[in-house]
């Protein structure tokens, strides 16, 4: 009987370890992105099936996942019985991007992954188990899947129904465009495309047409310039701009320079506390030789073009603003006095002296431009101005006081802030009560509106004011879903609403995807450097503004169009957060505050949309910033080539009162109009100052020839 119940308690036990060595342990992680609403269910579940009938008991830990962690939950499986993990899957709602990064897996015998592999996060979780990847979708990233499962202990399982391999990634399509420099268009620039590994020149109007790989490189070289390269985008057309070699950032080396005082029409001050840019030519540096005082401006000053009839009155600015007053040139203040202004209004207008202006007796001359020029010299000084000092100036003007906006015309419009988004599916969601009605109407209304941008923007932009950040993540990273031809207009845009919703470590992944995407163009850079910096990321912020003070970005072209926003904003990064950087080795000329009364940008998110701008100050006067191709040609080029479309303004307290912006949109030079442009407005007070505030709104500009409000500052 004793060795009865011995055998008996023998059994017992070896089949109670049995049971637990059959046990096996996985990981179920399940892609619950927009794209994966396409995956074949039936496939995927008849492949768990089969699996756990193989694997009788199992337990499973469950991880949906989307743009974030969406559930987590354990199934004990026991008799392949897997009803309860079956009907959760089955019950997925698909919102959002993939993000793998989110993803942490203990160490298990085995983990499965149902995903398509779309994803602009690359970096994938390390997993010490063994990987399966399964997909069932008919379109999956076939380049991303193969390479997460390389190696052993390590598969790929395609379950689609449909064999042919639609992965974004092996596609190649016709580029065309036109390579030119400062003097035009040029021909025999060598054209490469890095993906298949062919080349061509341009011709003798500095066109060009090569096959290239879909978010391959393209490298551009010729004899004497910089070499740019250029990622392959959506867009069939590529316009490059060629500069010479051997460029050096002049005004981002000045350190240990001493003190520079320049004359701004008010009188004497530092030109780094300025709340303008301004360029100062000083006597000594204008050549003896020189016979009249164009020939002493012409090359100098960026931007600034002498008239065809050899005149300085003529000379045109950075900006020629035919809106008001028909006239394209700058105006001319000697000894504070201004000349009278030429004009160009009627054709053969009137042509004013300044022959009378002795070179060799000038200590200075100082190019004032923009909204800072208009507000002391009225539409006078809409184009420009040059700020002459002569050694023999009368003295009485020293004291001058501030001019007012003389001739400039009155603003008598009303143009209305339109802030309530009209489209028919904000109207339907705005019936509904609570949360979750509205979200499962957006998911009812996606069926329709699913394929546009612009839906989950404006959806998200409703959610906000729910107060529910973590929706509005999700909806709005459904764009990376939907942009699969990768798009980087695109993915501007979104980065943009990142910023508007201060959603900055969303953000961030963006820009460094379009710094991966499109190398070349430096605003990316600059807006990566701002976002880790709104994001408490100053170390990393600092180390973005060194490498393009010491110019170690090769793939850009250059910053010169940005420096004067990016010098104000590396200042702003060491003046509040001196602290926690390093700063011992770091130029002193950053070290020296950028304050400002009330700093206003404007980005754009296609580089050559086309807008006028109207700038209405308190006293009902205006001027207008033209960005076209007919009046901005040069800048044109310059924006393509450098891969930037911004603009700052900056306004004194002086200022007081209400100032006005509003817009007109013309579409784009180059480009498809049926995808609007968006306008990023950034609202800095008290610039620099501890007391600083920031506010972002982003504008969809979509009706062509209609003049909208985009802002209204009190200051």
């Amino acid at each position: 009987m004793r060795k009865y119940l011995l055998l008996l308690i023998a059994i017992s036990i070896c089949h109670s370890l049995s049971s637990q060595e059959i046990i096996k342990k996985v990981t179920l992680l399940w892609d619950t992105s927009y794209s994966m609403i396409d995956r074949n269910l039936d496939n995927d579940l008849d492949y768990l099936n089969e699996y756990f009938l193989k694997n009788s008991n199992t337990k499973v830990s469950l991880v949906k996942f989307s743009n974030d962690i969406i559930l987590k939950e354990t199934y004990s499986i026991k008799n392949s019985n897997w009803l309860d993990l079956k009907k959760e899957l089955q019950s997925t709602t698909y919102d959002g991007s993939t993000n793998y990064n989110k993803i942490k897996t203990p160490k298990t015998d085995e983990v499965l992954l149902f995903s398509d592999g779309f994803t602009y996060d690359t970096k994938f979780p390390k997993i010490n188990s063994p990987l399966i990847v399964i997909s069932s979708n008919k379109e999956y990233n076939t380049d991303f899947l193969k390479t997460i499962t390389k190696g052993s202990k390590k598969e790929f399982i395609n379950l689609k129904t449909i064999q042919s391999d639609k992965s974004i990634t092996s596609e190649f399509k016709t580029i065309n465009g036109r390579v030119s420099d400062e003097n035009g268009y040029l021909s025999d620039v060598t054209v490469i495309s890095r993906g298949n590994n062919t080349q061509t020149v341009t011709d003798s109007l500095g066109n060009f047409s090569i096959e290239a790989q879909n978010r391959g490189i393209l490298e551009f070289r010729y004899i004497g310039k910089n070499t740019i390269l250029s990622r392959v985008s959506e867009s069939p057309v590529k316009n490059i701009y060629m500069t010479d070699g051997n460029m050096v950032l002049d005004e981002l080396v000045l350190e240990n320079k001493k003190q520079e005082i320049v004359d701004n029409g008010y009188g004497k001050l530092d030109k780094k506390r300025l709340g303008y840019s301004v360029e100062t030519l000083a006597g000594d540096k204008i050549i003896p030789s020189n016979t009249n005082v164009k020939d002493a401006v012409a090359g100098k000053f960026a931007g600034v073009k002498i008239g065809a009839n050899d005149d300085l009155s003529q000379f045109v600015g950075r900006g020629r603003y035919t809106t008001i007053l028909g006239n394209q040139y700058g105006l001319v203040v000697v000894d504070g006095l201004a000349i009278k202004q030429s004009n160009s209004s009627m054709g053969a207008g009137f042509i004013a002296d300044t022959g009378f202006i002795n070179p060799e007796n000038i200590e200075s001359i100082t190019y004032l431009k923009g909204l800072a020029a208009t507000n002391i010299y009225g539409s006078d000084g809409s184009n420009g101005v040059l700020l002459i000092k002569t050694k023999t100036g009368s003295s009485s003007f020293k004291k001058k006081k501030k001019r007012q906006l003389g001739n400039t015309p009155i603003y008598n419009e009303y143009v209305e802030i339109e802030e309530i988004i009209n489209e028919p599916y904000i109207k339907e969601i705005s019936q509904t009560t609570t949360i979750q009605d509205a979200y499962k109407m957006y998911l009812s209304q996606r069926k329709l509106y699913g394929n546009d941008i612009n839906f989950f923007f404006d959806i998200a932009s409703y959610f906000k004011n729910w107060n529910n950040p973590y929706l509005v993540k999700r909806i709005l990273s459904n764009v990376l879903e939907i942009n699969k031809n990768l798009d980087v207009e695109i993915l501007r845009i979104l980065a943009y609403k990142y910023d508007e919703f201060e959603m900055f470590e969303e953000s961030i992944n963006v820009y460094e995807q379009l710094i991966s995407f499109e190398p070349s163009e430096s605003q990316s850079y600059r807006n990566l450097a701002l976002s880790y910096q709104l994001n408490k990321q100053f170390t990393e912020a600092q180390e973005i503004y060194n490498k393009i003070h010491y110019n170690q970005y090769s793939e850009v072209n250059s910053f010169n169009g940005l420096k004067q926003t990016i010098n104000a904003e590396y200042k702003n990064l060491i003046a509040l957060h001196n602290s926690t950087l390093l700063t011992t080795n770091i130029p002193e000329f950053y070290k020296k505050k950028a304050e400002y009364d009330t700093r206003i940008i404007f980005e754009w998110s296609h580089f050559d949309a086309e807008f006028d701008l109207q700038i209405v100050n308190p006293q009902k006067r205006y001027f207008t910033w033209s960005h076209t191709q007919k009046e901005e040609a040069s800048r044109f080029m310059k924006e393509t080539s450098q891969g930037y479309g911004l603009e700052e303004f900056f306004i004194t307290k002086k200022d007081k009162g209400e100032w006005l912006f509003n817009l007109t949109y013309y579409g784009k030079k180059t480009g498809d109009n049926s995808m609007p442009s968006y306008l990023k407005v950034t609202v800095y007070s008290n610039f620099g100052k501890p007391t600083q505030t920031k506010k972002v709104t982003v504008k969809e500009l979509n009706d062509l020839n209609k003049k909208e409000s985009i802002l209204k500052l009190e200051i």
